[in-house]
């Protein structure tokens, strides 16, 4: 009784100040899990709701990526960007991670000798800067890229940045842009000498840009050369060793297709226009991309504009479209992890 009168009898002011080191503490603490938290995001892979069925496969709905952009504003940090991962391999290159940044004021200049970008954008409009010279190099940060070429990009565009280019991304005033980066090993062989599509013309050698118009109109053109299988296709760029990774393609479909299976590719697809779904995993019946082949047991996923699907090497997968409907999509082929 006499300790409880005791602490009742303590001054409003003395509990003012007896109390606030405990507040500013917890306020510490609270900043200090949240830098954990956003720590471990980086570090760990997706948490798309997906994942496990089947392993591997992940999707991205252009619905959740609106829902990630509209997070990453309100975490927007100091240099006016924010950022987070949606995979990794956890290479030690750091290749085969897939990141989802947001930039809302001028970005640091970048430079990865190992690596190349492809990027797809997600909104926002903008600008980026390749090539040149970039200097004050710290890792693969700059302070400045002196020359280069300068390129409108927005909403819907691929880009592929090759290994060792300086480049930098510059919002529109009062706008953003927002990417989903895929990082992929840098092509060491020898290059395909004849492609069977040839890559943008543009400087530095090596960069790639098909924005979302482009498409667009590609998109109409091919439709008039469809195949017997109800589809149409086109090379957009190869900078491998011809027909497996480090390649672009353009790809129409108005029927199902048929079944594919790819031992050392991993397929990442931005998916244009239309919609329809995708069967993934499961058990292959008979040869991939052969006619009378099937999938059984795997998993059906719907898909349309804007998604964006990853796909590992090994895994049976299809392309469904509704009847009258369409699916065009992008298609970016990537060394499996190991190769």
């Amino acid at each position: 009784m006499t300790d409880s009168i005791a602490c009742s009898r303590t001054s409003p002011q003395a509990l003012k100040y007896s109390v606030l080191p405990l507040i500013i503490g917890a306020v510490i603490l609270l900043q200090a899990c949240q830098q954990l938290t956003q720590t471990d995001d980086e570090l760990n892979s997706s948490i798309t709701s997906n994942i496990g069925d089947p392993p591997g496969f992940i999707l991205w709905t252009g619905l959740e990526l609106e829902q990630r952009n509209a997070q990453l504003s309100r975490t927007i940090r100091v240099d006016g960007s924010s950022r987070e991962t949606l995979a990794d391999y956890l290479t030690p290159s750091r290749s085969h991670r897939f990141r989802f940044i947001r930039r809302d004021r001028d970005g640091v200049p970048e430079q990865h000798d190992n690596i190349e970008d492809y990027v797809y954008v997600q909104s926002g409009q903008g600008a980026i800067l390749v090539g040149g010279q970039m200097l004050g190099r710290t890792g693969d940060l700059g302070t400045e890229i002196i020359g280069g070429s300068r390129y409108l990009v927005g909403a819907g565009d691929v880009l592929r940045i090759p290994a060792g280019i300086p480049h930098a991304y510059y919002p529109e005033d009062g706008e953003h842009i927002t990417y989903l980066l895929v990082r992929v090993p840098a092509f060491r062989g020898a290059v395909v000498e004849n492609p069977d599509g040839q890559a943008p013309a543009l400087d530095p050698p090596g960069f790639g840009l098909w924005p979302a118009s482009e498409l667009e109109l590609r998109n109409a053109t091919i439709l008039e050369r469809m195949r017997p299988d109800g589809s149409s296709r086109e090379t957009l760029a190869d900078y491998g060793a011809g027909g497996s990774s480090h390649r672009l393609r353009f790809i129409r479909r108005d029927r199902d297709g048929w079944p594919e299976l790819h031992d050392d590719i991993i397929d990442v697809v931005f998916v244009q226009s239309g919609q329809g779904s995708v069967l993934v995993g499961g058990k292959m019946i008979g040869e991939s991309n052969v006619p009378g082949s099937q999938i059984n047991e795997g998993f059906r996923f719907p898909v349309a504009a804007g998604d964006v699907l990853h796909i590992p090497a090994k895994m049976p997968h299809a392309y469904l479209t509704p009847q009258g409907g369409h699916i065009t999509y992008v298609l970016l082929r990537v060394p499996a992890f190991g190769n």
